[in-house]
């Protein structure tokens, strides 16, 4: 039997507090149908209009990055690759 299908899901949560967590979880995928496919996405880009549904009326000046020890937080934009300086 084959190792069962996983991927990452991002997900958009509010708790009771007010408090807006972006998170990405594991799932586990079905199997495909007989005329079905799997294809696995490395990246892809968030459509800037899919923002707005994404963090709804969240305050971005308050925005705070977080992280775990096998997730760990972007680093700042003055560090990325690519970015101006």
């Amino acid at each position: 039997m084959p190792d069962p299908l996983t991927g990452l899901e991002l997900r958009s949560t509010v708790s009771s507090g007010g408090e807006l967590t972006l998170t990405l979880e594991p799932v586990t995928l079905t199997p495909p149908g007989p005329d079905e496919v799997i294809v696995r996405v490395e990246a892809a880009p968030i459509n800037p209009s899919d923002l707005g549904l994404l963090l709804g009326p969240a305050d971005l000046a308050t925005l705070q990055p977080g992280g775990t020890r096998t997730a760990p937080p972007s680093p700042p934009r003055s560090r990325r690759p690519g970015w101006a300086r």
